[in-house]
């Protein structure tokens, strides 16, 4: 029996996994310039349908860093996608070449549809703004690193939260590992509805609607709606719905940039109103400790002027992702093993009542062969499997 593991999103691997993958993460690191060879003879298929740079090549040196090959397909129009194959024979095919595949695809849902059809393990790098579970991996080891642990801190993740698909990973993993979660988001870029459910179905988590300001005009004199995630609201001494920053210290802000690719027809006027992350900004007193993380590329979320500050970690973050892809390719290639419990799976059924009506969904996008599924959350709201959508 094939029992093959994928990884599509951050809910696939529990805690005392994620935490072990790290642990062999620190291995790989302390060892990343000497030659591994455990994955000699396997290849790996790299599947970039969008524009990449770091998860792309980040993947592809972490094969080679482990002995293996990479085969890659990053132009769809050079492609039979151009022919109208479909993604489902597209995985079949390739995987018929290769050991583990590592896709990045524009519609949300298409990794868990490759999973569904790959006799070999699938990697998401990236569903359209749906998620993205390995950038999230490299983001909490890079808290770790910095901060010597996940839980009992305190985060800002700032910037596009609609469409910034590594927020959503990252808010969910967060939330998991008791981390207190401040979401300030671009006007009109909050975060998708599915993803807000998630997190307040989790055990304790409760969510807060709340004004952000302050006495040192840190966001230009204006005060900012957020979301508060946590399971002890009375820690942040709130009142009226309303969050002074004076006297909270925050570990890390998570900044991300406006996803102007992605952004809907009804979105095409929102512009970046949040103030940059600069020197003025961190000379806030709440941030005197604070790393700064950012998934990139920047545009002009963060000032270049604090790249040399010792707060800023993106860049070291970057380079993380190298070990961190190591360790997990290693495992779900068997190479690891892992004595923990592991992530519950979902329980998933078919549905014939209605189709998703998210136009991303790769259920929308990959014809009559798809049969569409569903998922119940506690409250028993009915959502896609593939983009995690409400259907009605």
């Amino acid at each position: 029996m094939n029992s093959k593991r994928d990884f599509i999103s951050i809910d696939d691997f529990s805690n005392e996994e994620i935490e072990v993958l790290f642990v062999i993460a620190d291995k790989m690191n302390l060892l990343l310039h000497r030659s591994h060879g455990v994955l000699a003879g396997h290849l790996m298929g790299s599947l970039f349908l969008e524009p990449s740079t770091r998860t792309r090549l980040s993947f592809e040196a972490a094969m080679n860093r482990l002995g293996g090959r990479v085969i890659t397909m990053s132009d769809a129009a050079a492609s039979s996608f151009s022919k109208g194959e479909s993604l489902a024979d597209s995985v079949r095919i390739v995987s018929s070449y290769t050991d583990i595949l590592v896709l990045r695809h524009p519609h949300a849902g298409a990794a868990r549809l490759a999973a569904e059809y790959a006799p070999v393990p699938v990697i998401n790098a990236g569903d359209g703004g749906h998620e993205h579970p390995t950038q999230t991996l490299c983001d909490l080891y890079a808290l770790r690193q910095t901060k010597g642990k996940l839980d009992g801190l305190r985060v800002i993740i700032y910037g596009d939260l609609k469409y910034g698909r590594t927020t959503h990973s990252l808010a969910l993993a967060l939330a998991r590992f008791g981390t207190d979660v401040l979401c300030i988001a671009e006007p009109g870029l909050n975060l998708p509805t599915y993803v807000r459910n998630r997190l307040t179905a989790m055990e304790g988590i409760s969510e807060h609607s709340l004004v952000v300001a302050d006495e040192n005009s840190v966001f230009s004199g204006e005060e900012r709606e957020a979301l508060l995630y946590t399971k002890n609201p009375q820690g942040w001494q709130l009142s009226d719905n309303a969050l002074k920053l004076a006297g909270i210290a925050f570990d890390a802000i998570y900044v991300t940039r406006l996803q102007r690719e992605r952004l809907a027809q009804d979105d095409a006027d929102l512009g970046q109103a949040l103030p940059p992350i600069d020197a003025r900004f961190l000379s806030h007193g709440s941030f005197q400790d604070a790393v700064v993380l950012h998934p990139l590329p920047r545009v002009d979320e963060i000032d270049h002027e604090i790249d040399g500050d010792p707060r800023s970690f993106y860049f070291r973050q970057a380079a993380l992702g190298v070990p961190v892809r190591m360790a997990l390719i290693s495992f779900l290639l068997g190479h690891e093993m892992m004595r923990v419990e592991r992530a519950p799976k979902r329980d998933e059924r078919e549905w014939k009542k209605a189709s998703c009506a998210n136009p991303n969904c790769v259920m929308t996008k990959e014809g009559d062969y798809l049969q569409q599924k569903i998922w119940k959350d506690p409250q028993e709201r009915v959502h896609c499997v593939f983009c995690d959508e409400m259907l009605d």
